[in-house]
This record gives C-alpha cells, structure tokens and sequence, in this order.
C-alpha cells in the first residue's frame, strides 16, 4: 500500500531530508553522496540496491535486519538468485516504480499475504540515486512493526 511521507516514522522522515539536502538542485544524489559514516543512524536497516541492465537487481547492502528476520543475507547477490513468491514480485514492483519516477517512494508492506499467511509489516522508503538524467541505485530504508504480527500465528515470517 502506497502511503505518504507524513505517514513515514521520524527516523525515515530524517532520511529523506538527508536525500533531499544531498540531492540539492538536482533530481536525486549520486551513490558517492552518501558514506558509511553519514548512513550510520540507519545502518541496520537499509539496503544499497543497484538495477543491472538485464533489469535484475543486485543487493550490494543487504539490512542486517532483515537478514537476521529472514535467516539469509543477500549481500552481493541478485534478487532473482530468491525464491521468486509474491514478496519478490511485490518487492521488485515497488523498486521499478521508484526508479522510473526518479522521486522517493514510500509505501507500507500489509500483515497478511493472498494465501493468508502473516509477515512481519514495515515502511518502506526507497529513496533513487545515480548520475546525469537515470537513477540505477536503491537506497531504501525499513521501519518493522513487529507488534502487528499475530503472537498465535505460528507460520509469521517476515
């Protein structure tokens, strides 16, 4: 579900002013805009995320976070390398829509899944980077709201 920035908790508010201070003039910042050091506050909880030119795209960071909730780190690996379910296409959606507007994109990833099978729920904020006129980077920042995930539903994943 596609929400609004107002709707984004203040760390990830914080996170797209820094974009938007980084970004300046420009349409997005480049990937050099950011450094480790100025990521720090977000560190847990963001992906570095690059579409190649066959249309995959390649985690160069993958969220410890998310790693530690889903028991895989996907760093250094292609998207596709995963199981391809509708968190995939739902994932991938979500990153093509922010690169081809070339602006933030916030939405909020529901509880439940078609199959009725519960997750996690979290924000989400992907945030375009790259040079000239194309973004081809992913930043994207995540906000978990594990008090939403039924306690009796024994099969909750993220």
């Amino acid at each position: 579900m596609q929400t609004t920035e107002d709707d984004l908790p203040d760390d990830l508010k914080t996170l797209l002013a820094l974009w938007r201070m980084q970004a300046g003039t420009r349409r997005f910042p480049s990937r050099e805009s950011f450094d480790g050091r100025t990521l720090m506050p977000w560190a847990g909880r963001l992906h570095l995320i690059e579409m190649l030119e066959d249309g995959d795209f390649f985690f160069h960071r993958f969220s410890p976070i998310s790693a530690a909730r889903l028991g895989l780190d996907m760093t250094g690996q292609r998207l596709s390398a995963t199981v391809l379910d509708e968190r995939a296409t739902m994932t991938t959606s979500g990153y093509r829509r922010c690169l081809s507007l070339a602006r933030p994109v916030c939405d909020q990833i529901a509880a439940k899944f078609g199959d009725g099978r519960h997750h996690t729920p979290y924000d989400r904020l992907m945030l375009p980077l790259g040079g000239n006129d194309r973004p081809n980077f992913l930043l994207v920042g995540l906000w978990f709201h594990p008090a939403e995930v039924p306690p009796d539903n024994h099969r909750a994943r993220i």
